[in-house]
């Protein structure tokens, strides 16, 4: 059975809004002995980074800007009408029309309408969205027919649209469908969800859903439509399990030179989450690059789904880039309620990666026989502890918090709430002692200093160079200033991005200690050719455990 969106969305349309609110859980952990100090007032402040709700129950967020002071946001509402919004500052928001395309067509009915897309070409605003078009007075939606996509024009910002049209009539460019199945020419070039076009310097490009085995993502210029970039989709690639054969709503922005494809992927009440690829240029925009999670569905300590993350646009305003997406509610845990339009601001690393969404990766050293505990430090001076508890960490030296303190009742907690990390440590069940660390709100890493410990191993992460590339790992020790290269090879790492070292050149069979260690190099080769290598080097201070490698 193929998983389509069709499907899916149909499933929304005819759930009722339950209201709902997960059952709470009683810590394993007693509360920590002594009384924790308040965190720094200014690290107490407003992060910038906060989560903040846009539109109650809208989804499929689009957002079009017209100039810095003028924006228009849609997205899908009640399926028979598409709303438009209008804001000045991308935070107060007022209603400023609907439309409707049965009403403006004479001749056909509409209904399933979904992730529109907004934008200006040659003068005129164009609204592109996906539905099934009935004949007048007909019922829909209607046996035998399909989700396909449609256009409309305005001629100002007014957004007075006009009657809908199929994307490339009678041609054997990809174009819309009616009916159910491919066109002639390929399931690749059927369009049938989720249009997002991109105005390019090369021509204004159209990305769209297609179904086959699944949703899968294709594009094309429209200067150019006869060729078809195939860009990710289980007809395509061997995809990850948690995607679960749904590569769906794409959306492209630009940043300091790099293209972003941005989509989604999995059910809506299973694993619904983002993630993105990176390229020089549109064309490359594709699986054979690395492919980066931007969010992660969330579960409770049972492994009920709470929140979902998905379908989203990406807008820059005064230099700043904010992120539009939906969150899907599940309460009670696992019973989907509701989808609503949030908003949170994004922030990019050094070698223009994303900070993500709902996840943040938190090490402390190693301290022999103690076992360790996280509490969350809010701006609002309030402690959610333990989030984490001992049963939890045990005495690991590393944890991956994804929004959900599991020993806290599963409460979940937006990163941009967060103004400290706490690790609370304990030898022989004696507890007390703790160790904090500010937050800023965004980033995706935190090192908590333990007095006496000592880092038991260093994360090592690096850009991807170009479409690819395999890498290798080079030491700098510090006693003798000599480099081992490679220390770890490329048959070992290849084309991975990161790498967790702990003491060991696994190349040359020899250990090299964190504490002997200066600088780690990153170097990359295309197709072998390793006498045209790149490499970035970092220095290494002996006590972080996160070390990100910029390779120029």
């Amino acid at each position: 059975m193929h998983s389509r969106r069709s499907w899916q969305s149909l499933s929304f349309f005819a759930l009722t809004a339950l209201l709902g609110c997960a059952g709470a859980e009683e810590s394993l952990e007693p509360a920590p002995a002594a009384p924790a100090p308040p965190v720094a007032e200014a690290a107490l402040a407003a992060s910038g980074w906060e989560r903040t709700l846009v539109q109650a129950g809208l989804a499929d967020p689009e957002v079009y800007k017209e100039n810095d002071d003028l924006f228009f946001l849609t997205g899908t509402g009640d399926s028979r009408s598409i709303p438009i919004y209008e804001t000045n500052d991308l935070t107060a928001f007022r209603f400023k029309l609907g439309y409707n395309p049965s009403v403006v067509d004479p001749v056909y009915d509409y209904c399933l309408l979904w992730a529109p897309d907004l934008n200006k070409s040659n003068g005129a605003y164009t609204l592109t969205f996906s539905g099934q078009r009935v004949a007048n007075g007909a019922a829909c939606p209607a046996a035998g027919l399909e989700v396909t996509t449609f256009s409309a024009s305005a001629p100002d910002l007014n957004l007075r649209f006009g009657v809908p049209q199929p994307i490339n009539p009678g041609t054997t460019y990809p174009r819309s469908l009616i009916t159910t199945g491919c066109v002639a020419e390929g399931c690749n070039r059927t369009v049938r969800i989720d249009a997002a076009t991109y105005n390019d310097p090369t021509g204004r490009w159209f990305f769209y859903v297609w179904f086959d085995r699944g949703n899968n993502i294709s594009a094309f210029n429209t200067a150019a439509p006869g060729t078809v970039y195939n860009v990710t989709g289980p007809a395509l690639n061997a995809l990850p399990a948690m995607e679960e054969g749904i590569n769906e709503a794409p959306e492209i922005i630009k940043r300091n030179g790099i293209y972003y494809l941005l989509f989604s992927h999995g059910w809506y009440n299973s694993q619904y989450a983002m993630s993105y690829i990176m390229a020089d240029s549109l064309p490359q925009l594709t699986r054979a690059r690395a492919v980066r999670r931007l969010s992660q569905a969330m579960r409770n300590a049972s492994g009920q789904l709470i929140q979902s993350h998905g379908h989203n646009a990406i807008v820059e305003r005064r230099g700043e880039y904010f992120n539009f997406f939906h969150v899907g509610a599940f309460q009670p845990a696992g019973t989907f309620t509701s989808r609503s339009t949030y908003k949170q601001k994004v922030g990019f690393k050094p070698d223009g990666t994303m900070h993500s969404l709902n996840q943040v990766t938190v090490r402390w050293p190693h301290k022999a026989g103690y076992s360790y505990s996280l509490d969350l430090v809010l701006r609002d001076g309030s402690v959610v502890g333990p989030c984490l508890d001992v049963n939890r960490l045990g005495t690991a030296n590393k944890v991956t918090f994804d929004g959900v303190c599991f020993s806290a009742g599963n409460r979940m907690v937006n990163k941009g709430d967060i103004a400290a990390m706490r690790i609370y440590y304990a030898n022989n069940g004696v507890w007390g002692p703790f160790a904090e660390a500010a937050y800023d709100g965004i980033s995706d890493d935190v090192l908590v200093s333990l007095p006496g410990g000592a880092p038991a191993f260093v994360d090592l992460t690096w850009n991807e160079k170009q479409t690819g590339a395999q890498y290798s790992i080079d030491v700098q020790r510090r006693d003798t200033g000599a480099w081992i290269g490679p220390c770890i090879g490329v048959n070992s790492v290849n084309k991975s991005l990161a790498w967790t070292y702990s003491g060991q050149c696994t190349t040359p069979g020899i250990n090299v200690p964190l504490s002997n260690i200066s600088t780690f190099r990153i170097c990359s080769a295309v197709n072998g050719d390793w006498s045209r290598a790149t490499c970035g080097a970092t220095a290494y201070d002996g006590q972080g455990m996160h070390v990100p490698v910029l390779i120029p």
